[in-house]
């Protein structure tokens, strides 16, 4: 469900108008966070952790406006739940998509993504929830600890589906980290928002 979005009453009106003619409106954030307290919540509830950390960011997405906000047909929307679509690795090395709905909580997410995963492998495609925007882009980087990231794009100035990164899990001291980028198109949110979704997350998860 969505309701379209008054432009005119939007306090970002401004900053839409002065960025929706761009021919390259997306910027990009890649920082760590700190999954320690995660890591150690799926271990001892049998959880997988990549599916752990997805729950979590779309979680997050789902608590901050911005991130609910669309362009379709021309008309800024604001849809009610945000569902993910993720890369997954095949047998043979290659990769597709799979999509995961959005839970009322961890374990049912767990449970619900990993019927998710057999389904989609068996698929194998790329045309999954394709034409749909309430979602988020994700992908899983797990071979690379990366500093920064860059999509592949057609730069559509009108794509407006934000898309996170997860990269390699790796040890600084006694702790566990998790590089993580979010791209975002300008016109719909701005550093704030995004400095928000990575606060957000990390203050969950840290309580855990």
């Amino acid at each position: 469900m969505f309701t379209e979005l008054d432009v005119d009453s939007w306090p970002r009106k401004a900053t839409y108008e002065f960025f929706k003619d761009y021919e390259d409106p997306f910027f990009n954030f890649a920082a760590n966070i700190d999954i320690t307290a995660l890591y150690r919540f799926c271990k001892k509830n049998e959880l997988a952790i990549s599916l752990a950390i997805l729950y979590y960011a779309l979680a997050a997405v789902n608590e901050i406006r911005e991130f609910s906000i669309r362009l379709q047909n021309g008309k800024l929307v604001e849809f009610d739940t945000i569902h993910a679509t993720q890369t997954i690795l095949n047998a043979d090395e290659t990769f597709s998509f799979a999509y995961f709905e959005m839970q009322p909580d961890v374990f049912a997410f767990d449970a619900a993504g990993k019927i998710a995963l057999e389904k989609y492998k068996a698929l194998k495609t790329f045309d999954v929830e394709s034409e749909r925007t309430d979602l988020i882009y994700c992908s899983v980087i797990p071979w690379v600890s990366f500093t920064s990231f860059k999509h592949a794009s057609r730069l559509d100035r009108t794509q407006t589906i934000p898309r996170v990164v997860f990269g390699k899990i790796f040890d600084e001291g006694e702790s566990k980290k998790l590089p993580l980028s979010v791209e975002a198109n300008h016109t719909i949110m701005d550093g704030f928002h995004v400095g928000r979704l990575f606060n957000l997350i990390q203050v969950t998860i840290d309580q855990l």
